[in-house]
């Protein structure tokens, strides 16, 4: 390996869609790889920031660690907060700056409800200001003892997408996969006058928790009772004492099932070659799915989305689908260059088994920010939803139904 790299970790943290991916990777000790010549003494200041259609932006600054001369926990030492001055412009003109002072504001830039990890976010900075599609977006931040830093992206229009057809509980197109899987048709018109960038992801929204049932009047038993899934339930509506079951005491959660890209050429990165070494198939950070438009371009175009089928659908332990149902999500996000090369050179770090085999150099982590690291990159998210109703009874594998347009 070139000795003119080398590894450290940093904090990364950007959003999706309402800060919901921001949250699956904040302050996460992502890899990152930087020329270790930058590095070797000077701290400099970290610049993470995602624009989107809306009123209001996240902006995290944290500053690098010297790798020749830091000692100490590196994971405490980089999530800490940078007292620093943070000018955010729309269109040249500058917006409001606040910070994040208590878990109750964090709140607001995430869906996820544990402590420590909301207090990752105080200290931290956002914007104020309403911004759409077509907007240039401008960042400097500047703070004692450390070079400014900058940089600048710009808001890219939406593209919408719709659900197709959705075929449960059939045979992956992948030879090597054993498992079954949900085949979802998601469709998009890419714009034929530009170059465009994109990333995919599917989620699917579920009940989850215990069944409370409450006993009804002439129950020889004066508790209640909790159904732990669905065969629990059905267990007590066999028995002679009643219950009112309160529905609303289950919750809704949000997965995100592993996809298999084989049957979809935008985003299959599968070797041929890879797989002569025996080496890892490509991996995409946090189940991101990037792509660009070059073989699809100005096209009207179906993407045949392979999901897991057994990621908490008609899952033993809380199978609650068979009497609720569920909902499939397709997340299709227009990203900028910037957004696209960053997440680009993650995916190609973390799936260059050549390079840690000693075989090719490891590419550093692409940065637009100017006397710093980290990144400025703008996206704007269109989602396509579909509601799987209950069936009768669980469709076996590879026999599974099909739900039309």
């Amino acid at each position: 390996m070139n000795t003119n790299h080398r590894r450290i970790k940093i904090n990364v943290s950007w959003k999706w869609g309402l800060f919901f991916f921001l949250m699956s990777v904040a302050f996460s000790s992502c890899i990152d790889d930087f020329d270790v010549k930058k590095l070797q003494d000077t701290p400099r200041l970290v610049l993470y920031c995602f624009p989107t259609e809306g009123d209001t932006t996240l902006i995290v600054v944290t500053k690098s660690l010297p790798v020749s001369s830091f000692k100490g926990d590196i994971d405490t030492q980089s999530r800490l907060t940078v007292d620093a001055s943070v000018v955010y412009k729309v269109n040249g003109m500058p917006q409001e700056v606040k910070r994040i002072e208590n878990i109750k504001e964090a709140q607001s830039f995430s869906q996820v409800s544990d402590s420590w990890s909301l207090s990752t976010l105080i200290g931290q900075y956002y914007a104020v200001g309403k911004q759409k599609a077509g907007d240039k977006i401008e960042v400097q931040v500047s703070a004692d003892g450390l070079s400014e830093v900058s940089a600048s992206t710009s808001i890219p229009k939406k593209v919408d997408v719709n659900i197709g057809d959705i075929h449960l509980k059939e045979k992956s197109s992948d030879h090597d996969v054993y498992f079954s899987v949900d085949k979802l048709e998601a469709t998009f018109s890419d714009p034929a006058s530009t170059t465009d960038y994109y990333s995919v992801k599917v989620t699917r929204k579920q009940k989850y928790g215990n069944l409370k049932g409450v006993p009804k009047e002439g129950n020889r038993w004066q508790y209640d009772v909790y159904a732990n899934n669905y065969q629990d339930y059905l267990n007590y509506l066999g028995r002679e004492d009643e219950y009112e079951w309160c529905f609303d005491s289950l919750a809704s959660n949000i997965v995100w099932p592993e996809m298999v890209t084989t049957s979809e050429p935008l985003i299959n990165k599968k070797s041929e070659l890879d797989d002569d070494f025996g080496f890892d198939e490509y991996k995409y950070f946090d189940d991101v799915y990037i792509f660009n438009d070059r073989t699809i371009n100005g096209q009207t175009y179906t993407m045949h989305l392979e999901v897991n089928s057994n990621d908490s659908y008609w899952h033993t332990y809380d199978g609650w689908d068979r009497l609720f149902g569920f909902t499939y999500n397709v997340q299709l996000c227009k990203v900028t260059p910037e957004y696209y090369r960053f997440l680009k050179s993650i995916n190609d770090a973390q799936s260059n088994s050549w390079a840690d085999a000693g075989l090719m150099q490891v590419t550093p982590t692409y940065s637009n920010v100017k006397g710093g690291f980290g990144v400025v990159a703008g996206f704007n998210v269109c989602e396509a939803s579909k509601y799987i109703a209950p069936l009768p009874s669980a469709p076996s594998d590879n026999q599974g139904g099909i739900y039309t347009k």
